[in-house]
């Protein structure tokens, strides 16, 4: 009786998490991240803000260092790194599908960019140029939730 219970335990979903999966990626991110990367045109970083509200994730907040001519206006100011100007947002999504290249120097920053000293995880070093990155809430069984790591950072501090 003990070993069904124990087997129903660590095969029934419990933990919402935050998924990352591309190759050769598989890890859980903290329930707040941010991605960020440098603007194809304006050559300036952009960073979005994510937050776990399962099912969805919730862009939260934006952050931009130049506001310029297609530049989504959707939300209301809010305290940004130093050199960007913040936005709220509040926008749900179901998953993301991240296209990172080399070129655009995508990263992804552990918690809100905000915080000092935010742990980085340079995402266009880890995959191949042209990569596309998964990014989706999922409930995951206790097992998996012991077995499939978190995502490490592989620098300290911000920069651009």
């Amino acid at each position: 009786m003990a070993a069904a219970l124990m087997a129903i335990g660590i095969t029934l979903p419990i933990k919402p998490t935050i998924v990352i999966h591309a190759q050769p990626i598989h890890c859980q991110l903290p329930d707040t991240f941010s991605l960020k990367w440098r603007h194809s045109v304006e050559k300036q970083y952009w960073q979005e803000v994510y937050q776990l509200h399962y099912p969805d994730l919730i862009v939260t907040k934006t952050y931009l260092q130049t506001f310029g001519a297609g530049t989504p206006n959707l939300g209301e100011p809010t305290r940004a790194p130093d050199g960007y100007l913040g936005q709220l947002v509040n926008l749900p999504m179901d998953e993301l599908n991240w296209l990172v290249s080399h070129n655009m120097q995508g990263e992804i920053v552990m918690g809100d960019a905000v915080e000092a000293h935010s742990a980085i995880m340079p995402i266009h070093q880890m995959v191949e140029d042209r990569s596309v990155v998964n990014i989706r809430p999922k409930k995951l069984t206790a097992w998996q939730y012991i077995t499939l790591p978190q995502c490490k950072a592989m620098s300290n501090g911000t920069n651009g």
